[in-house]
């Protein structure tokens, strides 16, 4: 839960500076952490949630099994731009199907009240146009996680309205923490506004973060790029270094003693050099 909070807390930051130099429409993208609430079957056998690295999927419950969890970020996210209190944040539902949901903060001033759009997608532009609305040109309204990514992610029927509502008004990305493989690597990509991005590859489960370049990069890198770093930095493959790891300390399972550090997990983003 602490690493969570620091998350949001440099998302905040992040999106309060992006705000002070006059940006209204914006984008943040977090990893929801794993579920690790308790559930029952059939009202009897009690299970946790998905929070095994094992499991080849960690929400088969979709974004309705995420949105609780997501929307605790938002809440989060817009106490520490507004500095409002808990009691001046609501939420409502917009699409209960899609599990988009709208979160409204209750700034000191009019002018400072601001909202989160939660997992807007491709069939909630009537809703979103609504909530564009109602927080006018200067208040804030953030997007966060939306489930499209570019005009090609819309329906050839739905384009012109996606321009209108969406790209045409001036959305920018302050603040994003993904994670994804990498030539079977596991990557984690920071981006903050008036930061830069930063790109960190973890050879190993447990390991510390290595980044994968000298200071901010001034735009999100492309795949191919990320690709051709870790192979000139780390040119050994994962199955590689596997394999040398069970000649030399055997299976895992004949070892012993041997426990998960931990890297960075959850909404923990790393740290670039500058801030270590």
């Amino acid at each position: 839960r602490r690493r969570r909070r620091r998350c949001v807390r440099r998302a905040a930051a992040a999106v309060t500076r992006a705000s002070q130099a006059g940006v209204r429409r914006q984008i943040v993208k977090l990893v929801v952490p794993d579920d690790q609430r308790s559930y029952k079957v059939f009202g009897a056998v009690p299970i946790q949630g998905t929070s095994a690295p094992e499991d080849l999927d960690p929400w088969p419950g979709g974004l309705e099994q995420q949105y609780p969890i997501a929307l605790g970020l938002a809440r989060e996210l817009l106490q520490g731009v507004t500095g409002a209190s808990e009691r001046l944040i609501t939420d409502q539902v917009l699409d209960a199907e899609d599990a988009c949901g709208l979160v409204l903060a209750q700034g000191a001033t009019p002018a400072e009240d601001a909202a989160v759009c939660l997992f807007a997608g491709c069939d909630q532009l009537g809703r979103l146009r609504e909530v564009d609305g109602m927080a006018g040109a200067d208040r804030l309204l953030c997007l966060l996680n939306p489930q499209f990514k570019r005009l090609e992610d819309f329906s050839l029927w739905q384009r012109g309205e996606a321009r209108s509502v969406v790209f045409e008004r001036g959305y920018e990305c302050s603040f994003a923490f993904e994670e994804f493989a990498c030539r079977g690597e596991d990557v984690k990509l920071v981006g903050e506004h008036g930061v830069g991005w930063c790109a960190f590859v973890f050879l190993d489960d447990g390991s510390e973060g290595t980044i994968l370049h000298e200071g901010a990069l001034p735009s999100r890198p492309e795949y191919s790029w990320l690709e051709a770093q870790i192979n000139a930095r780390h040119p050994s493959p994962r199955w590689a270094r596997q394999l040398s790891r069970v000649d030399e300390e055997g299976l895992r399972f004949m070892r012993r003693g041997e426990e998960d550090s931990g890297g960075a997990t959850e909404c923990e983003a790393p740290q670039s050099e500058s801030e270590r």
